[in-house]
């Protein structure tokens, strides 16, 4: 199997020009994500029988994360995990380069966005795990519940409870992260995921990198909802 390198990363000052570098499988999802993540958080808060939406949009939050977990492996070349995620060196050079004001520039997420995004996917899954096997005590039990003690579901609900404020933190932390690159440094991330488009140096620019199989996509997302239904509504 042959394994594709990380893109290169350039040097600042180079001309630039707009490249595609996030295809619309990642964008669809993560502002689906985004939009879940902020009804979960409200729904949660608001507790009652809003934890019952609460449950529905924590597997739905679920079979997104799954899809995004399996296209980090799958996907276009820019989507997947090694083309992002680089290991402690690469974060403390970037991080020096932007200390000494000549940022490297890099074509998908930086090296500590890319282990940011490692950091709220891992966090979802916990979090949306733990959540499967609780119970308020009242009305509703997550669709796990009744495979565990109520001990162990009262733990669980318990943690679930606690590390929410874990996730929130990180994702306020993400956004921060955007405002700060938009206002401080001039660069805006959420509009590259949007558009999926980014300016980059004439070396980097490589449209090919966010190109996607739609059908492997919708293939690929669809059976992650399958799942999670399936094993939540039919096996449980």
């Amino acid at each position: 199997m042959t394994v594709t390198p990380p893109p290169p990363d350039a040097a600042p000052g180079a001309p630039r020009e707009p490249v595609a570098v996030w295809d619309w499988p990642v964008r669809v999802v993560h502002w689906s994500m985004v939009l879940l993540f902020v009804l979960l958080v409200i729904s949660g808060l608001r507790g009652g029988d809003a934890l019952q939406w609460h449950m529905r949009f924590g597997q739905a939050l679920l079979a997104l994360v799954l899809f995004r977990v399996l296209w980090g492996f799958v996907g276009s070349r820019n989507a997947r995990f090694r083309a992002f995620v680089r290991g402690p060196r690469a974060a403390a050079r970037y991080v020096r380069s932007r200390v000494r004001r000549t940022p490297e520039i890099h074509a998908t997420h930086n090296p500590i966005g890319g282990w940011m995004v490692i950091a709220l996917l891992v966090a979802m899954l916990v979090q949306i795990g733990t959540g499967l096997f609780t119970n308020d005590d009242i009305l509703w039990d997550g669709p796990l519940a009744k495979h565990v003690s109520k001990e162990t579901s009262d733990a669980l609900a318990s943690f679930h409870r606690r590390f929410a404020w874990v996730v929130v933190t990180l994702a306020a932390l993400h956004v921060l992260a955007v405002v700060a690159y938009l206002t401080v440094f001039r660069e805006n991330l959420a509009k590259a995921m949007v558009d999926g488009m980014k300016s980059l140096p004439a070396d980097l620019a490589d449209p090919s990198a966010a190109s996607a199989s739609s059908v492997k996509a919708m293939v690929l997302l669809a059976a992650c909802g399958i799942a999670v239904w399936f094993v939540l509504h039919r096996l449980a």
